[in-house]
C-alpha cells in the first residue's frame, strides 16, 4: 500500500514510477478468471502437492503463469485502445471526454442487460457458496468479436495445454498410471472454461 496520500498508485506502481490503472470494467470477469487460474496454479506449491509434482513441472507452471499474465495485459490493452479508455480522464468535463465516457458507459450498460438472465440467489435459503457462484457470473467479460477476446481466449487455452504437455513429458500420458492421474487432476480442477 502506498503511504503517500498525494499519490493514488499502489506501492508497487509508485516504486516503479508508473500510474496505477484499475482493470477495465468491461473485463472484470476476465480479471476474476485470471485470479482464479493463478490461485489454482499456486496450489502446486502446497506442502502436499510439492511431493506429487516435481520442481521441473512447477517451473513450467511458473513460466506459463507469467506468460498468461502478459497475454492478459495485452488483451486488456487492446480492449482499452478499442474503447479509447487509455486517453480518458474521468474527471475532465470536456465534450470530447464526455463522449468517450458515455460511449463506454453505454457499452457496459448493454453488456449488463445481457446478464439479467442470472437471477439473484434470493429465492431460497442462501449461503456463502451461492454468492461465490453467482457473483463471478455477474462480472462482465470479453465476448467473441471484442478487441482482446481472441488473445485472452488463446492465452487460457495455451496455458492449460502447456501445463498438460509438460505433465505428459515428465510423468507420461494416458499409457502410464501416474501420467493419467495427473492429467485428470489438471483437467478436473482447472477453474476456468476454455473456449
Amino acid at each position: 500500500m502506498n503511504e503517500d496520500a498525494n499519490n493514488p498508485s499502489c506501492g508497487q506502481c509508485s516504486t516503479r514510477k508508473i500510474i496505477c490503472e484499475p482493470p477495465a470494467l468491461g473485463m472484470l470477469g476476465d480479471v476474476y478468471d485470471l485470479c482464479a487460474i493463478l490461485e489454482w496454479a499456486g496450489k502446486f506449491w502446497s506442502r502436499r502437492e510439492t511431493l506429487y509434482w516435481n520442481s521441473s513441472f512447477r517451473l513450467a507452471v511458473s513460466e506459463a503463469s507469467k506468460e498468461l499474465c502478459l497475454r492478459f495485459e495485452h488483451a486488456e490493452i487492446s480492449h482499452r485502445r478499442f474503447h479509447m479508455l487509455s486517453g480518458i480522464d474521468w474527471d475532465d468535463p470536456s465534450e470530447e471526454q464526455n463522449a468517450d465516457v458515455d460511449n463506454y458507459r453505454r457499452f457496459l450498460a448493454e453488456r449488463r442487460v445481457s446478464l439479467d438472465i442470472f437471477a439473484t440467489p434470493l429465492t431460497r435459503t442462501i449461503d456463502r457458496q451461492d454468492w461465490v457462484i453467482y457473483n463471478p457470473e455477474r462480472l462482465l467479460r470479453l465476448w467473441k468479436g471484442d478487441a482482446g477476446f481472441l488473445e485472452w481466449s488463446e492465452a487460457k487455452t495455451e496455458f492449460l495445454d502447456h501445463i498438460l504437455r509438460k505433465s505428459i513429458s515428465i510423468y507420461g500420458g494416458e499409457g502410464s498410471n501416474p501420467g493419467r492421474q495427473r492429467q485428470v487432476s489438471i483437467e478436473d480442477t482447472f477453474p476456468v472454461t476454455v473456449d
